[in-house]
């Protein structure tokens, strides 16, 4: 599942209150793993758990992912909300890592495209894999027709991925991407 489409999930504990709105996932990419969440509380999760809120902004507390019970049309909690604040604390340190919108660069030294998304598994949080926009060059390198009005997506499996810093290299030339790439979107405008 893409993070993406977890976003603006409601999160709630086991007493059924909702502590907020899933944000984004922290994702451990010496271990392709996604090790915590961020939530941005509701006012009332606030209050429960007596945070000190400044005006008009939001809270978001990072928590680990062990805490999701289950993911569904809302992501349910094996905590109560009231539980929530000690783990919060200390969770609250992470910082981030965005890997999408970075580009994604062959072992050649050449741009492939640019990180969409992400596959995760749900049930071990694992990151499977990497969601790159082609460039028009590397479609066309791998025999992908380019759409009129918008991008090749493919999967690129995280064993491909050599390193992520200020770019995401892969352990592969692009030749060698054609052998075990994946499109899962080519979506044209069709009027």
């Amino acid at each position: 599942m893409n993070p993406v489409l977890l976003k603006g999930k409601k999160v709630i504990g086991t007493e059924g209150y909702i502590l907020g709105e899933m944000d984004d996932l922290y994702v451990d990419f010496n271990k392709w793993r996604a090790t915590a969440f961020y939530v941005t509380l509701s006012d009332m999760a606030v209050a429960e758990l007596d945070f000190k809120k400044s005006f008009r902004r939001k809270i978001v507390v990072c928590l680990p992912t062990e805490l999701i019970k289950a993911v569904g049309d809302v992501i349910t909690l094996t905590e109560p909300i009231s539980s929530l604040k000690d783990i919060a604390q200390k969770e609250m340190q992470l910082n981030p890592v965005e890997i999408e919108g970075k580009e994604v660069v062959s072992a050649k030294g050449n741009v492939v495209g640019e990180v969409e998304g992400l596959d995760v598994e749900l049930s071990n949080w694992q990151v499977t894999a990497l969601q790159v926009g082609l460039t028009d060059y590397t479609a066309t390198e791998l025999g992908f027709k380019r759409p009129v009005l918008s991008k090749v997506i493919v999967i690129v499996p995280a064993s491909a991925v050599d390193e992520v810093g200020n770019f995401v290299t892969l352990d592969k030339s692009i030749v060698n991407l054609k052998s075990f790439v994946d499109c899962i979107k080519s979506s044209q405008n069709q009027t």
